[in-house]
């Protein structure tokens, strides 16, 4: 026991002495004085620019620790500034070190600045720093102990700032006002973490305030960690999503080793209710699955107002904003996406369902399905982003649907009504949304039923032509009349489109009074039309026109309709309607007085009793 007394005292007796001595050398030693010598090794070994400002104090007993105050380095090679820092405080537990533990105290970083860039050929300004890409430790030797285990009282980030700027991509993002708190980090051991960001960016446009609160938990050994209770809000705007507000919660795992991610989350995005499920495989070229469920999307609601009635166009002199699908070329994955109630460029659809694949640079949508304007859609579109210049192939089938109000919401074009089928199957490239639409190719057809051309009663005008045709010469146009309309029974056409513009020349429309005819183009580039119709009157009918057409059966009247898809003008050709008119009764009456048998003696009568000459006859027909 003695002995055991005075080993104790002895030990006792040295660590005084160690601590007398770590005291002295902390009174005594100034690290600033070494300041010179700091800022002229690391000039030598990272050819880099140190500044060291503020003062550096240093303590070593009951804890090593260190407090730094403004601190800068520069870029390689340059005065232009890498990092700083306004002050930096930690410290590490003495006496667990003998027990390969680090005790860290909380870790407070107050001011700290950092830029991040990558070159055009894709090297890092930090490389230098973070060694030779691509290399690896070296693995450790048989038999080595194993490593500290790291147990850090929390994290404390105060206003930090770090800009990230791809100068091949052209791209840059700056997160400032970037404060974290984190509780106790150690393996297994769960502890809050709160973050709180601004992001701005451009090409995109980027402004977002973003705040994080989760309770994570650690395993170093397994490369993991857990994110539980988590809780995300967002607001501001991306790109042309304006006022975008989002709130999440749920959790997420990150198996490192097994290199995979999973997210479960659900909340709203602005009015928005979700659910989604994603999740992660391979790092180095992640492949993504997810499935994801939206109780209602208003695309709309993002993007700039447009004036009512009108199409939103570039300014004068500003050119069109081109759309970049870049990010597509390194997507792979599948999922799901499930609508509620949709609305995009003031199209809507209810009940919608996606399946998405995605690989190689292509985006497959197939299938496509909604309820759609009392009807049903179904479509596979493709969007191909692996070339310079993007391809777009797109297959609909509109089945049922009420033509009208689908034709006001897309074109703001009340110039349609009637249900039935539409078909479409197009291809198109380009980069802006009116390249797209002149580089338009493919085919559609249009089945309608019980509807309607709305802004001329072709009946009615006919019926108005009835006491003109013998006198009236030339063309009269009109405009569109919002009350008029031609009501049919049944119309079909069908169209074949070559860049950008819709051609169609079996126009077939039926109604008991009408049968029109047409042929003509659409220009969906320039949004206007060049059409002209055929209509003939081939019953009775003392409603639609309002007028007695009896005497007008067989007539053709030719209309042209022309203009801006929004309110084309009408032009309806009576003089040739006249003289059409008067080549059938020329024709009917030769056909009376030259045909042969009886039909010649009643002509001779015929004239007899008139009086006239064939030739009298004759300009009695032309109106002369």
């Amino acid at each position: 026991m003695k002995i055991l007394k005075i080993a104790l005292l002895a030990i006792a007796g040295l660590v005084i002495l160690i601590g007398a001595v770590l005291a002295y050398v902390a009174a005594t030693f100034d690290p600033n004085q070494y300041k010179p010598q700091i800022v002229q090794a690391v000039k030598e070994r990272t050819q880099r620019t140190l500044k060291l400002e503020g003062d550096i104090g240093l303590s070593f007993w009951p804890s090593i620790g260190a407090k730094i105050g403004k601190v800068s380095l520069s870029e390689r090679a340059s005065d232009r500034e890498f990092a700083a820092v306004e002050e930096v405080r930690v410290s590490l537990k003495l006496l667990p070190l003998l027990s390969r533990q680090a005790v860290v105290d909380t870790v407070r970083v107050r001011g700290l600045r950092a830029n991040v860039v990558r070159a055009k050929d894709g090297r890092l300004n930090v490389d230098d720093l973070t060694g030779p890409p691509g290399a690896k430790a070296a693995p450790a030797a048989k038999g080595a102990q194993p490593d500290f285990k790291v147990d850090i009282a929390g994290v404390d980030i105060e206003n930090a700032t770090l800009a990230y700027a791809d100068q091949a991509a052209g791209t840059k993002i700056t997160l400032s006002k970037v404060n974290l708190k984190t509780g106790r980090i150690a393996p297994g051991v769960p502890g809050r973490v709160e973050l709180s960001l601004n992001a701005q960016g451009g090409e995109p446009r980027l402004d977002m305030q973003a705040k994080l609160d989760t309770r994570l938990t650690l395993d170093p050994a397994k490369h993991s960690l857990v994110l539980e209770d988590l809780a995300l809000e967002a607001k501001g705007v991306v790109g042309d999503f304006k006022n975008l507000a989002f709130k999440a919660s749920g959790g997420a795992t990150i198996d490192g080793s097994k290199e995979r991610a999973q997210a479960q989350l659900a909340g709203k995005f602005d009015e928005t209710g979700f659910k989604a499920r994603v999740g992660v495989a391979g790092f180095a070229a992640p492949t993504i699955d997810f499935d994801v469920d939206l109780d209602q999307l208003d695309v709309d609601r993002y993007l700039a107002p447009t004036p009512a009635g009108a199409k939103q166009k570039p300014a004068a002199g500003r050119p069109e904003s081109r759309f970049d699908l870049s990010g597509l070329r390194a997507l792979r994955g599948a999922g799901t996406l499930k609508i509620g109630s949709f609305k995009a460029n003031n199209v809507k659809a209810s009940m919608v369902q996606v399946a998405v694949k995605a690989s190689n640079g292509q985006v497959v949508l197939d299938p496509v399905a909604a309820d759609f304007y009392q009807g049903k859609l179904a479509s596979t579109i493709t969007v191909n982003a692996a070339p310079a210049t993007p391809t777009f192939a797109v297959r609909h089938r509109f089945s049922g649907i009420s033509i009208g109000p689908f034709v006001k919401d897309l074109a703001d074009s009340d110039i349609l009504e009637g249900k039935g089928d539409v078909a479409a199957d197009v291809t198109s490239q380009g980069d802006t949304v009116s390249v797209l639409k002149k580089a338009l190719n493919g085919s559609a057809s249009l089945k309608l039923a019980d509807g309607a051309l709305k802004g001329i009663d072709i009946a009615g005008s006919i019926s108005g032509a009835k006491a003109r045709l013998g006198s009236l010469r030339g063309e009269q146009t009109q405009a569109a009349d919002s009350k008029a309309r031609t009501n049919f029974s049944e119309l079909t056409a069908t169209f074949k489109i070559v860049n950008g513009v819709a051609r169609n020349n079996d126009l077939d429309m039926k109604s008991p009074l009408l049968r029109v005819g047409g042929e003509g183009e659409i220009n969906i580039g320039a949004d206007s039309l060049n059409y002209l119709v055929k209509a003939s009157i081939v019953g009775t009918s003392k409603g639609q026109g309002g007028r007695e057409v009896d005497d007008l059966r067989g007539v053709t009247v030719p209309v042209r309709v022309s203009g801006p898809l929004a309110s084309p003008s009408f032009k309806l050709d009576f003089g040739r309607a006249a003289t059409d008119t008067a080549k059938q009764r020329l024709t009917d009456e030769l056909q009376k007085r030259l045909g042969g048998g009886a039909a010649k003696g009643e002509a001779a009568q015929e004239g007899a009793k008139s009086g006239g000459s064939t030739r009298d006859t004759l300009r009695g027909i032309l109106g002369r």
